[in-house]
């Protein structure tokens, strides 16, 4: 076995020590050029890099030994193609050169990382080198290595530098594979150049670059499945510092940024450490996945978390991994921010009448950016930690934080000793802080953000990375926390205004609007505690409240809404809104408007605070329903709710009325009528009612029809199915539905006196829109085909996303206590998954059971339906019955999941 030997760097490939590369391409033969030989000697480097990174080879050893290995490969295959010697005339009339360029220009290659090459030629080449330029290339593509190719002419090359910032930036990196020194050089000393995106102007295009790219992650490190080199804190932000300090000062590597007085030696280890861990990281996600990809979705963490040594039982060791994770990415984030502040004053030179200027005792304005005056400001008083904020909330010049402030706070936030809410001076600080109009944006996002949260708030520094291991969510506990705050500023707003209408009133309302940020900061800190979240953190805030001095008023109200925040959601996600028992329950529990009005604008915010994709119109209609219904129960008296018959006759009233303005005869209206039973009016509002009747009054009641509604109804697309009702009905439409990809948000199920159903399912595209009008005819016809089927028959399963099948849901079915002897409620919670109502339908089916009505609800990566049923006799089930049912249904979805498996 021949060995190379090759050098270990720091950012540069020209630096450090020696290691042995068992691989030599440039030994190889001929014959070992062939593509399978290529192939084989690849995947053997592969594996070989895999066991060595296992066995704990540094990092850096690793990803820039494949650097020179393909070096080594490409440098033979040039030997190979292009310097054959009835090649050399045409050579002497060109130059070329083999050119790494990217992250394989600074020698970074990771196992499925990009290669980046640039050939480049004095002239354009003459035709017979440009055939075998493109033989080359498509042995590379053969050998399935991701290259990134171009073939260009020093002053093409120059042009599209000039035209491009990402073809100048990988052309600042480029490096001499093999060929022409002398051509590199000529490109280089004109890609520097001023006349080639000068200093000022390169600075300016990678910053909006970075702000740009931060804009698709929501701005926040903190997402449950981030990228590793693009999300916020990730290998592109070390990258930009990078970039900018090669095109300013002629540097790339941290040391030589140093030089200039940037970082301290402390800041720079922590750099080279951060990038070492997510460069570790990275090479572990590429030796699980078989495409390049640098995300860190739920379904790789755990295989990730134990090629890292990660240990614990369950989704211990991917809960360590990503603490470990937030917290290097959040030292990014500040890093990046600090240079990029220091550079502009380098590059962009501040305006020099921007002369800092006093403000008070303790800080100053530099460029409208906060600075002490006295660098031991923070370790002398950290008290003045909290005054920061406070400042830049009474200053609305200041725009944010002066680098060398954020390097203080940096160091205080690390040496302090306990919290700062043990200081009385910082108490009053804090409430000062939260009850100004724009604390939330201008000082409690930046405190958190710079990780002052954590040394105020008790519990929130454990909270800090905390992975939730679901698809509901889509952040950290305390990122989704501090989104839930920024919900609950955007009530104010003229944006917020326009998608909450209903809850931005009510939030103008609000007495004390700041114990709602209490609230919000509480709501989620016991999460990951043995027991239940909501309890705790009720006891957790009361004992913030006490300590701050805060109104016994108040304090109960705040610690009612940390223990209820979850109450209206899962009442107006999961319950019978039309039972005026559950309203009369869901009254009991708030017992006053004002809690009402607190817990609407907690819970909306919540809610969009969770997921950008949660709230969409059917939600916001369910909120505004349960909200007005409880409103109006505490304007009539909790006890005065009417009662169903008298809401059914008020709906059937109003419904005549509108029918006979319409022409309508009442004979014929109410003739029409007499086929339906009480329930049918109690069920439909009025305006439903007349567009059953509009249409069936017209139809001949013998025979099937569908309708869909044009206008929404509570946010979502009415279909209603008139049929004669059998067996499998419901599963007969639940199928179609799926099968043309709708989600079905709610079901009604009405049987009138002649056995005829008039059912109503409330449907969205899987993005929370209406059904598009171009549609409705395609799915009508679609039902009307499935209604007139003899025989059901369930269409085939699809699989389930690859998300979806990484989660393990056991399927629950519970049966809820109801004042109601005349019905069953059945929750189900169980795993989504593609054909499950179909599946569920079946069961009540072939258990002769009748399905009233049905409320569905997914949340994330599971669900929690309602399904309100009777026996033929509409009477409740009783528990023989419902011990039988559930039954059942576990085993037709264990049956679905064996299916699939087989399939």
């Amino acid at each position: 076995m021949h060995h190379l030997a090759i050098r270990k760097v720091d950012m540069n490939p020209n630096t450090d020590p020696e290691i042995i590369l068992p691989y030599t391409p440039l030994e190889w033969t001929n014959e070992q050029l062939s593509l399978n030989a290529l192939k084989t000697q690849l995947d053997l480097f592969y594996d070989w890099s895999i066991a060595q990174f296992k066995a704990g080879l540094d990092i850096e050893t690793l990803i820039f030994t494949r650097s020179k290995f393909i070096d080594q490969l490409l440098s033979r295959l040039w030997q190979f193609y292009l310097a054959p010697q009835e090649l050399v005339p045409y050579l002497n009339k060109n130059s070329i050169a083999l050119i790494a360029v990217g992250g394989y220009g600074r020698g970074e290659l990771h196992p499925l990382s990009d290669i980046d090459i640039l050939i480049l030629s004095d002239k354009p080449l003459a035709a017979i080198i440009e055939n075998q330029v493109s033989t080359l290339v498509r042995l590379l593509w053969d050998l399935h290595l991701d290259i990134g190719q171009s073939v260009r002419s020093l002053a093409t090359c120059l042009q599209e530098a000039k035209s491009d910032i990402t073809t100048m930036t990988n052309l600042l990196e480029s490096r001499l594979i093999i060929g022409s020194q002398a051509l590199l050089t000529e490109l280089q000393k004109h890609i520097f150049a001023d006349n080639i995106w000068p200093s000022q102007a390169f600075y300016r295009a990678k910053v909006a670059e970075q702000q740009q790219r931060h804009r698709q992650y929501h701005s926040t490190s903190y997402n449950l499945e981030p990228d590793i080199k693009n999300s916020p804190g990730g290998l592109r932000d070390i990258q930009i510092i990078q970039w900018i300090a090669l095109r300013h000062f002629g540097g790339i590597s941290v040391k030589e940024i140093a030089q200039f007085n940037y970082l301290t030696a402390e800041e720079i280890e922590e750099i080279k450490n951060c990038r070492r861990f997510l460069w570790k990281m990275r090479f572990a996600l590429h030796s699980v996945i078989t495409r390049s990809d640098n995300r860190l979705l739920f379904d790789r963490q755990l295989s990730i978390a134990h090629l890292l040594g990660y240990q614990g039982e369950r989704n211990a060791p991917v809960e360590k991994m990503m603490r470990d994770y937030y917290r290097v990415v959040h030292n990014i984030t500040e890093l990046n921010q600090m240079l990029l502040q220091l550079f502009e004053e380098s590059i962009l030179t501040i305006n020099p009448q921007n002369r800092p200027y006093d403000i008070n005792e303790h800080f100053q304005v530099r460029d409208k950016l906060i600075d002490v005056k006295d660098k031991r400001l923070f370790n002398d008083d950290p008290t003045m930690i909290l005054q920061l904020f406070h400042t830049m909330l009474l200053n609305p010049q200041i725009i944010g934080i002066y680098s060398d402030t954020i390097r203080q706070l940096r160091s205080a936030r690390r040496k302090l000793n306990g919290l700062l809410c043990e200081y009385p001076q910082a108490r009053e600080c804090f409430l000062s802080i939260i009850q100004h109009k724009d604390a939330i944006q201008k000082a409690l996002l930046p405190m958190h953000r710079f990780g002052i949260l954590s040394i105020y708030i008790p519990g929130w520094k454990r909270i800090v990375g905390m992975m939730q291991f679901d698809l509901f969510h889509a952040y950290t506990v305390d990122e989704h926390t501090i989104r839930l705050l920024l919900e609950i500023a955007d009530l104010s707003t003229e944006v917020g205004k326009k998608k909450h209408p209903n809850s931005s009133r009510v939030y103008g309302k609000l007495s004390k609007p700041d114990l709602l940020i209490i609230t919000a900061l509480y709501h989620d800190i016991a999460k990951g505690k043995p027991g239940d979240h909501s309890e705790l953190g009720a006891e957790l805030v009361e004992s913030f409240c006490q300590l701050h001095h805060i109104d016994k008023n108040d304090t109960d109200l705040i610690c009612w809404l940390v223990r209820y925040h979850l109450l209206m959601s899962v009442t107006a996600q999961s319950r019978d809104l039309q039972d005026p028992a559950v309203i009369r329950e869901f009254a009991g529990h708030v017992k006053s408007k004002k809690r009402l009005q607190y817990l609407l604008c907690l819970t909306v915010a919540d809610v969009c605070a969770t997921n950008e994709t949660l709230w969409n119109s059917w939600k916001q209609s369910l909120m505004r329903e349960l909200y007005f219904q409880t409103k109006r129960s505490f304007d009539l008296g909790i006890h005065q709710i009417p009662e169903q018959r008298s809401i059914a006759r008020e709906h059937k009233k109003e419904a005549l009325q509108q029918l006979i303005t319409q022409g309508y005869l009442e004979k014929r209206v109410l003739q029409f009528w007499q086929d339906y039973r009480f329930d049918y009016f109690l069920r439909y509002l009025a305006d439903q009612l007349v567009w059953h009747a509009k249409h069936l009054l017209e139809h001949d009641l013998s025979q099937p029809l569908v309708l869909i509604n044009a206008a929404p109804f509570h946010g979502g697309t009415e279909i209603c199915i008139y049929s004669p009702d059998r067996p499998y009905l419901f599963a007969t439409v639940s199928n179609e539905l799926s099968k043309r990809n709708l989600n079905i948000h709610d079901a009604l199920i009405i049987t009138n006196k002649k056995e005829f159903a008039l059912d109503t399912f409330i449907v969205l595209e899987p993005s929370g829109r209406l059904i598009a009008e171009d549609r409705h005819h395609d799915i009508k016809q679609g039902l009307a085909k499935a209604l007139k089927q003899s025989h059901y028959q369930r269409a085939k399963i699809k699989q389930p996303s690859s998300k979806i099948r990484h989660f393990s849901v056991p399927t629950q079915v519970n049966f809820l206590s109801t004042l109601s002897d005349r019905k069953t409620y059945m929750e189900l919670i169980a795993l989504d998954r593609p054909g499950l109502l179909a599946c569920v339908g079946e069961v009540f089916a072939n258990q002769d059971l009748s399905l009233r009505s049905a409320k569905i609800a997914t949340i994330g990566e599971h669900v929690e339906d309602l399904f309100v049923l009777t026996n033929k006799n509409n009477q409740a089930l009783d528990d023989r019955i419902c011990h039988k049912l559930r039954d059942a249904v576990i085993q037709a979805i264990d049956k679905m999941d064996l299916s699939r498996s087989n399939d």
